[in-house]
């Protein structure tokens, strides 16, 4: 039986932190007792209050995350302050939490790699910005026009719409970022993608990239990202076989669609 330590650095190794942007927090979030057995791992994108209360509900050793539960450096621990009072809350109930983000963007079977491989898009190759070799970028075995490809997408993520812009043309060359990827529209457009798939942009990036002949699915962050839950999973059953593990089973998606 593993302990929680144990399956953190197992975890480090496969997603080893060299991977990580420089300015990203992630890792050991929250660790109540290093020497805790860990019989129950619950997978989430996010450690919301609505995730921690149900690890609590459920029995629960350690929550691992994709985005990190704590970013940005805590002033205080009070309970009056969101992530603080989950903390405190998860701590006093003994669960660990630990998080890997753009360093399980960047591994190989990581968030975009499971993306690419969601949408059919093969042959792919690291892109982005120097040092944030994030994204994948690929083709697609046969061309798609814009307007079916966005319904596939759309399909294929199960999400109820995406947000797209672009002229109805042939879709060959794709680039993929899961989460926000407004920083890899001009990565995209100098290896001559045709499309930019990715979670989330802003309204004047995405009419920018329509003027510089980019298409532009923006299909929520969460549904470009929670795929990689079962390559989290896949990569912890390969050690560690007698532990349980769960995907939450609710979306951790922030907006509702009417």
């Amino acid at each position: 039986m593993a302990i929680v330590q144990e399956l953190y650095n197992y975890l480090d190794e496969v997603i080893p932190r060299s991977l990580s942007c420089s300015w990203d927090n992630d890792g050991l979030m929250l660790c109540p007792n290093p020497y805790e057995k860990v019989n129950k791992v619950l997978l989430a994108l996010d450690a919301t209050d609505e995730v921690a209360d149900y690890a609590v509900q459920n029995g629960f050793d350690v929550i691992v995350t994709h985005h990190p539960m704590i970013f940005s450096p805590l002033r205080s621990l009070c309970a009056s302050d969101p992530i603080p009072r989950r903390a405190l809350f998860l701590a006093k109930n003994g669960i660990s939490v630990m998080s890997f983000h753009t360093r399980l963007d960047a591994r190989n079977g990581g968030v975009n790699d499971m993306l690419a491989k969601r949408l059919g898009v093969i042959s792919t190759v690291p892109f982005g910005p120097e040092g944030e070799k994030l994204g994948r970028f690929g083709v697609l075995p046969k061309p798609m026009e814009f307007r079916m490809f966005c319904g596939m997408v759309s399909e294929a993520l199960g999400t109820d719409a995406v947000t797209a812009i672009g002229n109805n043309k042939e879709i060959r060359m794709v680039a993929v970022l899961g989460g926000g990827g407004k920083d890899f529209v001009d990565s995209a457009i100098e290896l001559g993608a045709d499309v930019l798939v990715t979670g989330e942009v802003t309204y004047n990036v995405m009419l920018d990239a329509k003027s510089r002949g980019l298409c532009l699915i923006a299909a929520g962050h969460y549904h470009t990202e929670v795929p990689v839950l079962d390559s989290l999973g896949g990569a912890i059953r390969e050690r560690f076989y007698d532990v349980q593990i769960k995907k939450y089973p609710h979306d951790t998606e922030v907006f509702i669609v009417k």
